[in-house]
Parts: structure tokens; C-alpha cells; sequence
């Protein structure tokens, strides 16, 4: 292995370094200030102490680990690193302790970094005098061992968790975002030792994606829940992706990791909604299919009972005329009123029969639109209803012309007309019709100066069969107000009534300008 390929593995590679150092007899490296505090250490040491970064980083070097004659070794370690830091470099052989009864005695070298003031590295060979290396190799890991400590400045600076792994398919970098959302220390994560943090229910998912997306040398996306430091396993979207040396070679895998828990909450609370948006959407079609059964089964018992009972109201009709027709002359007075009763009951029957299946068809039969001239429309509706003639009608300029439905408008302003003329107290009474632009719809007004009504009846009229006068004295089925306001809210309006006793009622509905 060159020179020049030494360099290109420890760049590519966090842990690379370590293995280059090994190729050249090299067990210990690490990287320290003036003052002799360890600001980086090699995973080879560690090992070999049996202590973890977070023990050693930050304290003098003569005093992370245990040496041989350990007075000696300290005042001559501090020794040796003032004078690296002065610019000099120094070498001597000592003798390390290790965990258990491990000792290893070694070669020693402490130099300065060039270009970096006050910063010395330290290398520690087994085996190997240092005149035997190649003499380029310390003044390269010097270099490339600054470059490896800007690049974890660097990626710890990151607001998102990044690891790396070597080709060996295991990990051997975490920054520190990672390490301080899950509390662990980088030494716990190193190899597999990650998964221990992820949820019970994810770690094979994990493990099998990412050795899939290594095996494949592809880029891979996964979600999976990671404890943090205080217990609570947050959802986290972790992208990998491979990375190679510059001459091509795989150098393993980078990936980084977001907390994407509230967007999980988020798409959970959209995805149970959709669900009953779903379900409620199912109840809603077989709602409306029931409903419409339930509509056809009423249209055709509206149009079979109507048809079976006005045949015998027909016949009893009938059956009092020819009654009439033969007792001619013989029936008394207050004879001749019940005949004339029965029919009275006959046709009001007959009416409340009509009414029903009027109010029954509101909404279910289509209506084609068309242009509407509404004043030519009302005064058609006047001409066709029956009236006193001293009975004014006053319709208000400025009646728009629109595309709408002509024959429920036209049911509207027939009921609401009729109406008011028949329940007028004089002949010479009077109804005005006005109009008034109102955003989207026009709003229609049917006024009369009639008797008024009570204040508490008003929520009455609307109710089918709800009449405020005897049918005896004034025929009506009580239907009509009832089908003004299903028409109205059918095509989308509203309806209402302002009324006042002995001053009249004022009818108001609203109508869409366009359909």
C-alpha cells in the first residue's frame, strides 16, 4: 500500500485511519493541545484500555491511562509534549497497562501538526522502531488526522444524527446529535450496538434494509422508533447512502436521521380520518340508496292511494248531486246545508289529496332551467288568481330577468299570493312585491296589509297542516306554506316571516341568481 492510498482510505473512511495505522505497526493515535489534553483517540486504544472516549477525552494523556513505572512515564510524557508543542518532535519507548493483566511496551512519538498551531499528535508503534516506517507516514497522518478532526467538528455542528459504516457492513461514526438524542456514548453504538436503541418491534426491519441497501450498494430510506434519552421512542426517517473512495473504491455507507414524530402523528390523525371519512361515506351511499327505495316506495303509494281515494270521494260527490237532482224541492233548508257540507268536505278532501302529492314531488321531478322574465311571470300568477276586484296588486320595478327554474319559482309566488288574498280581512286590501339584490341570491319580498298574525303562530305556518283559521269558516288544507317552504330550501334558499297583528305579514325567501 502507497503512500497516496493510505491517504485516500483515511479520507473516505472515518476508522480508515486506524487500519492505515496498523499497516505500519502503529497501535495508539490521538490528537492533544499544548497543555496535554486528549481532544481525539483511535477506537485501537480504547480498546486496549478497555475505557470509552468519554473517560479519556479531555483529560491529560499522561494521566487517561496506566503506564509502567507511572511517575517516571507521566514527568517524562509532559516533558515530551512541551517540547512538541515548542515545535520539536520527540521519541522514546513506554510501557502501557491495559484492561486486565494486557501490557504492551512500544515505541513512542509526539510531534506537532504543522499549520496548526499548539496542536501535537501522538503515535505509539508496536514492534516497529519508528526508523523503520516509511518516513512520509507520520507527516501524512498528522495531516489527514487534523482533517479527520475538522470533519467530526464539522459533522457535530449538524442538526440532523449522522453515522457512518465501514465495509465491514458495521458502525464506526455517530456525531453528536446522535449521541445526545439517545444519551448513549459513541463506544455503546459502535458495530450493531445502535440497535439496542431502536424499538423491539423495528430491529429487524432496520438491520434487514440496511444489509439489503449494503449488499446492493444502493441508497435506502427507512422509519423506524428510537428511544431517546428520556425513554420515549420517537419515530425517525433515516437515509443512507453509499459513499466511495476517489479511485472508486466502496468505502461503506453515510446516512442521516430526522425526528419526524409529529408528521407521523399528523399522517396518523389524516390517515384515522380518511378511515371514517371512508366508513362514513359507505353509511351515507347505503343511507341514500335506502332512501331512495324508501322514495319510490312512498311515490308510488302517494300515487295509488290518491288514485283509490278519489274514486270514492268522486262517487259520494256524485251520489249527493243525484240526491239533490231527485229530492228536488223536498229537502229542507237545513237539509239542503248538510248536502252541501258533504260536498264542502268532499272537495276539501279532494284538495288536501292534490296537496299531498304536491308536496310529495317537491325536489324529485327535474325541472329544465330557462330565462325568466320575472315581471311578465307575476303578472301571469296575478291574472290567474281570483280576486276582489277593488283588491290592489303592486309589483315593484327593477323584477330581473335570470336563468332559473321557472315552475317552482312560480309555485312560490302562487302560494305566497294566494295565500295573503285569502286570508285578507277586506276586499280592498293590497300585496306588494319587491326585490333585492343580495350577494349570490335575490331576496323576494310578498307583503300584505292584512290582519297580521301572533307572534306565536310564527313558527306554526310553515308545519304541513298548520291553519290559523277553522276550515269550516275558511277552506284550506294547510299544505301550501308548507310546500313554498320545501321548494324554497330544496333549490337552496330560505324563507321567513315578519308579521305583526292588525299592521300585515311580510314574507321573505331568498332564490339562487343562478344555477
Amino acid at each position: 500500500m502507497n503512500k497516496s492510498q493510505q491517504i485516500e482510505i483515511i479520507l473516505g473512511e472515518p476508522q480508515a485511519i486506524t487500519k492505515a495505522i496498523f499497516n505500519q505497526g502503529i497501535k495508539f493515535i490521538g490528537l492533544m493541545q499544548p497543555d496535554g489534553n486528549l481532544l481525539e483517540i483511535n477506537n485501537s486504544a480504547l480498546n486496549f484500555s478497555g475505557l470509552n472516549s468519554s473517560e479519556v477525552i479531555g483529560r491529560p494523556l499522561w494521566s487517561a491511562w496506566r503506564w509502567r513505572n507511572s511517575k517516571l512515564t507521566q514527568k517524562k510524557l509532559q516533558a515530551a509534549i512541551y517540547r512538541a508543542a515548542a515545535g520539536e518532535c520527540v521519541d522514546s519507548q513506554v510501557e502501557i497497562l491495559g484492561n486486565g493483566d494486557r501490557s504492551l511496551t512500544c515505541e513512542f512519538l509526539i510531534k506537532p501538526i504543522r499549520n496548526q498551531q499548539g496542536k501535537v499528535i501522538f503515535l505509539i508503534l508496536e514492534g516497529h522502531s519508528l526508523a523503520e516506517a516509511d518516513p512520509g507516514v507520520v507527516e501524512d497522518i498528522a495531516t489527514i488526522f487534523d482533517s479527520e478532526a475538522r470533519f467530526r467538528i464539522m459533522v457535530d455542528q449538524a442538526p440532523v444524527m449522522i453515522w457512518m459504516s465501514g465495509v465491514d457492513k458495521l458502525f464506526n461514526f455517530f456525531n453528536k446529535s446522535w449521541l445526545e438524542f439517545t444519551g448513549r456514548t459513541i463506544v455503546q453504538e459502535f458495530g450493531h450496538g445502535w440497535t439496542e436503541a431502536v424499538h423491539p418491534e423495528d430491529v429487524e426491519q432496520c438491520i434487514n434494509t440496511y444489509t439489503d441497501a449494503f449488499e446492493a450498494r444502493s441508497p435506502f430510506a427507512m422509519e423506524y422508533r428510537l428511544r431517546r434519552f428520556d425513554g420515549e421512542y420517537r419515530w425517525i426517517l433515516d437515509k443512507g447512502t453509499p459513499h466511495f473512495a476517489s479511485d472508486g473504491i466502496f468505502a461503506g455507507f453515510i446516512g442521516s436521521c430526522i425526528d419526524i414524530s409529529d408528521r407521523k402523528q399528523t399522517e396518523l390523525a389524516l390517515q384515522q380520518r380518511a378511515e371514517e371519512l371512508t366508513r362514513l361515506n359507505t353509511i351515507l351511499t347505503q343511507t341514500t340508496a335506502m332512501l331512495q327505495k324508501r322514495n319510490q316506495e312512498l311515490d308510488q303509494f302517494a300515487y295509488v292511494t290518491s288514485h283509490d281515494l278519489k274514486a270514492p270521494l268522486r262517487a259520494i260527490a256524485s251520489i249527493s248531486e243525484w240526491l239533490e237532482e231527485d229530492l228536488a224541492g223536498q229537502l229542507s233548508p237545513e237539509n239542503q246545508h248538510q248536502l252541501n257540507l258533504l260536498r264542502g268536505r268532499v272537495h276539501r278532501m279532494e284538495g288536501l289529496i292534490n296537496g299531498l302529492l304536491e308536496y310529495s314531488r317537491v325536489g324529485q321531478i327535474h325541472t329544465d332551467l330557462s330565462v325568466v322574465n320575472l315581471q311578465e311571470l307575476l303578472q301571469e300568477v296575478i291574472d290567474s288568481l281570483e280576486r276582489p276586484l277593488s283588491f290592489q296588486m303592486k309589483v315593484a320595478e327593477g323584477m330581473p330577468t335570470f336563468t332559473t327554474k321557472r315552475i317552482p319559482l312560480q309555485q312560490v309566488f302562487t302560494n305566497l299570493i294566494e295565500n295573503a288574498i285569502k286570508h285578507h280581512s277586506r276586499p280592498d286590501g293590497q300585496v306588494t312585491i319587491s326585490v333585492q339584490e343580495q350577494g349570490r341570491y335575490y331576496k323576494f319580498t310578498v307583503a300584505d296589509d292584512g290582519p297580521g298574525i301572533s307572534q306565536e303562530y310564527h313558527h306554526k305556518i310553515f308545519s304541513i297542516f298548520q291553519t290559523l283559521e277553522a276550515r269550516d269558516r275558511k277552506e284550506s288544507t294547510g299544505i301550501g306554506l308548507a310546500i313554498v317552504k320545501k321548494i324554497v330550501e330544496t333549490e337552496g334558499g330560505t324563507i321567513h316571516l315578519d308579521s305583526q297583528v292588525g299592521v300585515g305579514s311580510s314574507f321573505y325567501f331568498t332564490w339562487p341568481k343562478q344555477f
